[in-house]
C-alpha cells in the first residue's frame, strides 16, 4: 500500500468556481459549493507547500473560469518565482484582453487551453446573452499568439479544444482545419460525465480499474477544500470527497493521511460502494492511456 500512497504529482488549485459563462457540458451548476475566491495569501501558502517537490503540472482552474480572479496574474508568476513547472490553466478566452494576454505572457505561464472558440462557442452556450462575450473568442485567441510571437517567445503553448458531442459532431474537422496552423496544439476532447452528472456513453472496458486521478492528483477548491479528483462536484452539499482543509492542515498530512489511505485501499480491492461519487463515473476510461499507453483500447 506504501507505494501508492504517495504524495500527489499533479495539482490543481482553484482561484475561483465563478462563472461567466454557462456551458452545457458543464457540471459546475450542479455543484452546492458556495461561490467564491481564493485569497493570495491562502495561494502563496499551497504553493510554498508545493515548492521542491516533484510536481509535473500545476493547473490554476477547476470549475470556475480563471480570468475572473483579479490577481489571476501574480498566482501564475508567483508559482514560476518559486520553481514550479508546467504551470497552466483552461479559459473560455472570452476575458482575454490584449491587457491580460500581455500580463499572462510575461507571468511566465507555461500553457494556456482554449476551451471554445466563436463556433463552438455558440453552441456550448446557445443562450442570447453570452453572444456578446462570444463574438470576440477568435480575436483575442489570435492577438495572444501574436503577442507571443512578437516577444520572440515560445510559451505559453496555446492549445485550442473542442468538445466531441452531437452538437459538435458536424464542426469538429472545420475546428481542426482552422486552428491547427495557428495555435500549437488542437485536441478533440471526450465530453467528461464529471462523476456521473452529466449522462455520457464511453466506449472501452467493462472491467472496472482504478482511476489514476486517485494516485496522481492533488486539488485545492478557493476555501482550501481539498479533494483528490479535478471531476469531483459537491452536488450533495455534504463534502463527501474532502479530505480536509489546508487552513487547518498540511498538504502532507491530508495526502499522507488514513482517510486519503483508505479510499485509495476500498479502489484497489474494488470496494467501489466505498467511495460512492466515484462509484458510476465513467472518466477513469479517459485516463487509461496515461498507465497503459500501449494497450489501453484493448482493456
Amino acid at each position: 500500500m506504501s507505494r501508492f500512497l504517495r504524495f500527489p504529482t499533479m495539482f490543481y488549485i482553484e482561484p475561483t468556481n465563478d462563472c461567466n459563462l454557462n456551458c452545457v457540458m458543464c457540471a459546475r451548476n450542479k455543484s452546492k459549493k458556495e461561490v467564491g475566491y481564493m485569497s493570495f495569501d491562502l495561494f502563496r501558502d499551497v504553493v510554498d507547500q508545493l515548492s521542491g517537490r516533484n510536481i509535473v503540472q500545476l493547473s490554476l482552474h477547476l470549475t470556475g473560469e480563471p480570468l475572473l480572479h483579479p490577481r489571476i496574474a501574480e498566482m501564475v508568476s508567483y508559482a514560476k518565482s518559486v520553481g514550479l513547472q508546467n504551470v497552466r490553466f483552461a479559459t473560455n478566452a472570452t476575458l482575454l484582453s490584449e491587457d491580460m494576454a500581455s500580463n499572462l505572457i510575461e507571468s511566465g505561464l507555461d500553457s494556456i487551453t482554449i476551451s471554445m472558440d466563436t463556433s463552438s462557442g455558440k453552441l456550448y452556450c446557445p443562450a442570447r446573452k453570452y453572444e456578446e462575450l462570444l463574438t470576440n473568442l477568435d480575436q483575442n485567441i489570435l492577438r495572444l499568439i501574436e503577442l507571443r510571437n512578437q516577444r520572440g517567445l515560445k510559451s505559453p503553448k496555446v492549445r485550442v479544444q473542442i468538445i466531441n458531442m452531437k452538437s459538435t459532431e458536424g464542426l469538429i474537422r472545420d475546428f481542426v482545419k482552422k486552428w491547427e496552423s495557428v495555435a500549437d496544439i488542437v485536441k478533440v476532447k471526450s465530453l467528461l460525465s464529471w462523476s456521473n452528472h452529466i449522462q455520457v456513453s464511453k466506449s472501452g472496458s467493462s472491467r472496472r480499474l482504478i482511476c489514476v486521478n486517485h494516485l496522481t492528483q492533488g486539488v485545492v477548491q478557493w476555501d482550501g477544500d481539498v479533494s483528490f479528483c479535478c471531476l469531483y462536484i459537491d452536488s450533495q452539499g455534504d463534502s463527501a470527497g474532502i479530505l480536509g482543509n489546508v487552513v487547518d492542515m498540511s498538504l502532507e498530512d491530508i495526502f499522507l493521511g488514513d482517510k486519503r489511505r483508505e479510499l485509495i485501499e476500498s479502489q484497489l480491492r474494488g470496494n467501489y460502494d466505498k467511495v460512492p461519487y466515484c462509484k458510476g463515473c465513467p472518466d477513469w476510461k479517459d485516463y487509461l492511456d496515461w498507465v497503459w499507453p500501449d494497450n489501453a483500447s484493448d482493456l
